[in-house]
C-alpha cells in the first residue's frame, strides 16, 4: 500500500466519472515529496464528465431554497432578472477556475474514501460571488462513532489553478500545507452543522484540533490543475517534510476549456431550473 493510499485512500474505479476521466500513478515517495499524479485517459469534453460537475458546481454553489425558489420563479414573469439577481455562479474569470479546482479536490477526496464527508458549502455563504472568499480552500471531517468513543480524521486542502504550471505555484500550495499548518474554519464549520444537527455539532465541538493532528489524523491535501506538464513540475519542484501531506496533481491538455465547458452547461442547467 502506498503512502498516497494510506493518507486518503485508492483512486476510484471507472464506475466513478473522476476514475473514468482520469488515470492515477501515486509516485514513489521521497523525504520531501509525497505526490499523486492524475492524467487524462479519456477527453475533458466528455458530456457525462462535464454535467457531472456542473451539476457539483451548482450544489456546491446554490442552496436548496435558492434552487427551489428559481423554480418557481421559471414559470413566472421575470425569471431572467430574478435569477440575475440571485446568481451564486461567478463571471469572474480567476474565480470561476479556482472555485471549481477547490470543488475538484473536494469531490475528489470523497471519491477516493468512497463516502460523503461532513463539510460546509461555503461557495453558498459568499456575499460577492465575483469575489475569492477567504478562509480554508476545503475543510472535511471523518467522524466515527466507536465502542470506544468518538473519533475523526480532517482533511484540510488547499487548491490552484493555472493554465501553465510553475514553481511558484506548487511552492504556493506547499506553503500553504507547511506541517504547522491548522485549520482556520473548524468552528465555522461547526456553527453550521449545529443548524441542522446540533447533537453532531456538540461531539464535534469536544474534540481540540492540536489533539488530532498530534494523532496524524490532520490530512494536508494539495491539489494542482494545469496543462499535461503539471506532473513534471510538481516532481521538480515540491520540496516539504509535512508527513501527513500529499500533493496531487490533474494535468489534462487544455484546462481552460474545460473549466469554461462545466461553467457553460451549470449556467444552461441554472437557466432552465425545472431539470434540476
Amino acid at each position: 500500500m502506498t503512502k498516497q493510499i494510506t493518507l486518503i485512500g485508492n483512486h476510484p474505479n471507472e464506475s466513478h466519472p473522476l476514475g473514468k476521466w482520469l488515470s492515477v500513478n501515486d509516485i514513489p515517495l521521497s523525504e520531501t515529496s509525497c505526490h499523486r499524479e492524475l492524467t487524462e485517459k479519456n477527453d475533458e469534453e466528455d458530456d457525462d464528465l462535464i454535467l457531472w460537475l456542473a451539476n457539483k458546481l451548482i450544489s456546491h454553489h446554490y442552496s436548496n431554497f435558492r434552487l427551489e425558489q428559481l423554480k418557481k420563479k421559471y414559470t413566472e414573469l421575470g425569471f431572467e432578472k430574478y435569477a440575475e439577481q440571485n446568481r451564486k455562479l461567478p463571471i469572474a474569470d480567476k474565480v470561476k477556475k479556482g472555485n471549481a479546482t477547490e470543488i475538484l479536490l473536494t469531490e475528489y477526496i470523497q471519491s477516493t474514501l468512497n463516502r460523503e464527508l461532513i463539510k460546509v458549502f461555503k461557495l453558498k455563504y459568499n456575499p460577492n460571488v465575483d469575489q475569492a472568499i477567504k478562509g480554508d480552500d476545503t475543510l472535511m471531517i471523518d467522524f466515527f462513532e466507536q465502542e470506544s468513543g468518538n473519533d475523526i480524521k480532517i482533511y484540510l486542502g488547499e487548491s490552484k489553478f493555472r493554465k501553465v504550471p510553475s514553481k511558484k505555484v506548487v511552492d504556493e500550495i506547499s506553503a500553504s500545507l507547511e506541517k504547522e499548518k491548522m485549520p482556520l474554519s473548524y468552528s465555522f464549520l461547526v456553527e453550521e452543522i449545529a443548524k441542522s444537527d446540533e447533537e453532531l455539532a456538540l461531539k464535534l465541538d469536544d474534540f481540540i484540533i492540536q489533539d488530532i493532528k498530534d494523532k496524524g489524523q490532520l490530512i494536508y491535501t494539495g491539489l494542482l490543475l494545469s496543462n499535461e506538464q503539471t506532473s513534471r513540475f510538481v516532481e521538480n519542484n515540491l520540496n516539504n517534510d509535512n508527513p501527513e501531506l500529499i500533493f496531487i496533481s490533474i494535468g489534462i491538455q487544455n484546462p481552460e476549456n474545460f473549466i469554461n465547458l462545466v461553467f457553460e452547461k451549470a449556467n444552461e442547467l441554472i437557466a432552465n431550473p425545472s431539470t434540476l
